[in-house]
């Protein structure tokens, strides 16, 4: 047997094993590494195609409104706010429906409802700005009839006045006190002229 050969031998076994761990195997884990950014990216690109489908949908559907339901719009929100006329007509409604109004009072403008931008669309002629709205506090009391006459004449309302927030009780004498509060809202679509 000649001693080397066999020393050949391992050395060759040596060298073999030495580049396998030191090149083969960090290449193999490289690559394992980017198959995995691979799905990561491909699953991220899948979630970002869905978002995009529904906001095609969403666009879509903006887009569908015609012009005279927003000229219509337009016309049915007030485009500034005046507290005190509002504050009178609530006090109107409160007249009308046979309630007590116990309080009153404008809480302001509420700006966590708003959208963080505006888009202009040229084919419409609109600028798509999100309407403010502004909050109102109101405590009545009155019978049950009374008070739902009452919320029903704020929908009648010649501009939007919602209910937000409703908390009612019944006192001794069987007449319920609500508080709540109405928010409306001042329109900021601005019809842009064609010519």
């Amino acid at each position: 047997m000649n001693p080397l050969g066999l020393f050949s031998q391992v050395l060759a076994v040596v060298i073999a094993l030495t580049i396998g761990y030191f090149y083969v195997q960090p290449t193999i884990d490289e690559i394992g590494v980017i198959q995995d950014d691979i799905a990561t990216y491909t699953a991220e690109r899948v979630k970002i195609e869905s978002i995009n489908n529904q906001l095609a949908m969403e666009l879509a559907a903006f887009e569908s409104i015609s012009r005279s339901d927003k000229e219509r719009l337009a016309t049915y929100m007030p485009h500034f706010i005046d507290d005190i006329s509002i504050m009178r007509d609530i006090s109107f409604i409160v007249e009308q429906a046979g309630v007590t109004n116990t309080a009153l009072s404008y809480e302001g403008a509420v700006d966590a409802e708003r959208a963080v931008f505006s888009q202009a669309n040229s084919q419409s002629g609109f600028s798509d700005q999100p309407p403010t709205s502004h909050s109102f506090s109101v405590n009545i009391q009155g019978s049950y009839d009374a008070v739902k006459t009452f919320l029903r004449l704020l929908e009648r309302n010649e501009y939007p006045l919602e209910v937000h927030e409703l908390s009612m009780a019944t006192d001794e004498v069987g007449l319920i006190t609500a508080s709540m509060q109405l928010v409306t809202y001042v329109d900021e679509l601005v019809l842009v002229s064609n010519n």
